[in-house]
């Protein structure tokens, strides 16, 4: 199995090793157990237009080389997985693995089925723009990837605005594989020399609206733009009265600051807002702070930390930014050992194997990486993988721990990678008399790939009637995608003490799924 030995506090990791473990794992644990045998799956991808052999697939599953376009294609072809899955993984991994990585290479979907490049973008175009026509995410991925090879598309500004802004509405009403195709797309048109100029204004128009209620995975993409609009945007949502748009913005501040896309003006904001936050008990010991505070330049570090007198806290500090991990060192390796053993032995496998070091090291960067954006990725990788099903039960065993850090680290790579086999743990987690567990239960019934049944209906709408605001407006976004038949009627809603909250998720509308892939997922078994 390949694995990628580079440390926690190292900047980069190596995005070949990870891509090759996806391409072994989707191959030797996937839905067709036939292509376990390396020497049946190569008879496959030739039959599949791909020229390979079985040491040419030993290479691409090694790590030690790049893969090419074509042959993440083929994969995805034979293994029936939803066309770009894999490409999106890879170009994720590709753009994020250090501060001044290249672009992806560009790629053609058109070429790769003998099509015209023009004929295609018009098409997709053409599909963008009609509201009544659904695309998929390998759609939205071909969309921004024959646009990348035109630096010069001419349309108006009008069908620009729509393109973008259809995209990033969908974003907010999709998961998984979906979804990450969708933020590839955009990740992509974000780096065009014309698009580049409305999708920032599609995103500022969706992060600003006053009644947001989905600000992930749209905010990411600000780290990219190195325009200081891009910053002075970010250090504005600093200050957001929304909770999840302010914790959102540190951690986006923090990927930018890794960058070097900071300047001096925005810096000084971004210090102060540090300084305030470590006197802030709601957020001084929070993951996004400590993201913050582990990528400030030497001297403004100095600065913050200055001002601090709680040596507890300064200790951890200094320990995460030196380790650029969450927990002690010896209990996050304990913890992920301990889960990826369970989920491997979990995860129906032709052949035994020796213990999977990446996925040892997925897990625990999913859970306690210090980059928020580190956790994202191990977590999109993991979600994509056949362990993730094995993996989510584990994280969801992790996520009623009494220790506070381990429980909100299980939820939010839970929020990425779906919660397996448990939906019904879930829905009695939202059933609690404890508001912090009942709200991160009910966010990721919203994520659920699989939808709500009608049993679990009425745990929801008991909580749309909470004391705590923030488990009612949980309930109303797992409603709002998951149910939106159950939102409170027009006529409810003017009591209703989240009504602006209701009539957002009624303008947003419910989840998509594109059930692309030969193995779509089908509701799960609790």
């Amino acid at each position: 199995m390949p694995d990628d030995p580079t440390p926690m506090a190292e900047g980069y990791y190596d995005p070949w090793a990870r891509t090759a473990w996806l391409l072994v794992t989707s191959r030797s644990l996937g839905a067709d157990p036939a292509y376990a045998d390396r020497a049946t799956f190569v008879d496959a991808l030739n039959d599949a237009g791909v020229n390979a052999d079985s040491s040419r697939v030993s290479r691409w599953e090694s790590g030690q080389h790049a893969v090419s376009f074509r042959a993440l294609r083929g994969y995805e072809t034979v293994l029936g997985l939803p066309e770009g899955a894999l490409v999106a993984a890879n170009r994720q991994l590709v753009r994020d693995c250090e501060a001044s990585a290249k672009p992806p290479e560009k790629v053609s979907f058109a070429g790769h089925d003998q099509r015209s490049p023009d004929v295609m973008v018009s098409d997709l175009v053409d599909r963008a723009t009609d509201k009544d026509d659904h695309l998929t995410g390998g759609d939205w991925l071909r969309l921004a990837t024959e646009l990348e090879r035109f630096e010069l598309v001419l349309l108006s500004n009008r069908t620009w605005s729509l393109v973008c802004e259809r995209l990033v509405h969908e974003l907010a009403r999709t998961t998984g594989v979906d979804q990450l195709r969708r933020f590839e797309a955009l990740s992509t048109l974000v780096t065009h020399p014309v698009a580049q100029r409305h999708v920032p204004l599609a995103l500022g128009a969706w992060l600003t609206d006053p009644d947001v209620q989905v600000v992930f995975p749209m905010l990411t993409v600000l780290q990219q733009l190195e325009d200081p609009a891009a910053s002075k945007l970010v250090c504005r949502l600093l200050d957001a009265p929304s909770g999840q748009l302010s914790r959102g913005a540190i951690q986006v501040a923090a990927a930018k600051l890794a960058r070097g896309h900071i300047g001096p003006a925005h810096l000084a904001l971004i210090e102060q807002h540090a300084i305030r936050g470590l006197v802030t008990p709601t957020s001084k010991r929070s993951a996004d702070l400590l993201d913050l505070l582990t990528h400030l330049p030497p001297d403004s570090f100095a600065r913050v930390t200055g001002t601090l007198k709680d040596g507890p806290l300064r200790a951890r500090i200094l320990q995460t930014r030196e380790t650029h991990d969450l927990a002690v060192r010896e209990a996050s390796r304990s913890i992920s050992r301990q889960v990826s053993a369970q989920a491997q032995a979990m995860t129906p496998a032709v052949y035994r194997s020796e213990p999977d070091q990446l996925l040892d090291r997925l897990v625990r960067e999913s859970l306690f990486h210090a980059s928020g954006n580190r956790r994202r990725l191990a977590g999109q990788v993991l979600g994509l993988s056949p362990y993730a099903p094995a993996v989510a039960d584990c994280f969801l065993s992790l996520a009623g721990s009494d220790r506070e850090l381990l429980g909100e680290r299980a939820w939010d790579a839970l929020w990425m990678i779906g919660h397996g086999t448990r939906r019904s743990d879930v829905v009695a987690l939202a059933d609690t008399d404890h508001p912090w567990t009942q709200r991160r239960a009910l966010m990721s019934l919203a994520r659920s790939a699989t939808g709500l049944r009608e049993e679990h209906h009425g745990v929801v709408r008991r909580c749309m009637d909470s004391a705590h605001s923030a488990v009612r407006r949980a309930a109303l976004a797992a409603t709002g995608l998951q149910a939106p038949e159950h939102l409170p009627t027009p006529l409810e809603t003017q009591g209703h003490p989240e009504a602006s909250v209701v009539r957002w998720w009624r303008k947003v509308g419910p989840a998509l799924r594109d059930l692309d892939g030969r193995f779509a997922l089908e509701p799960l078994v609790d």
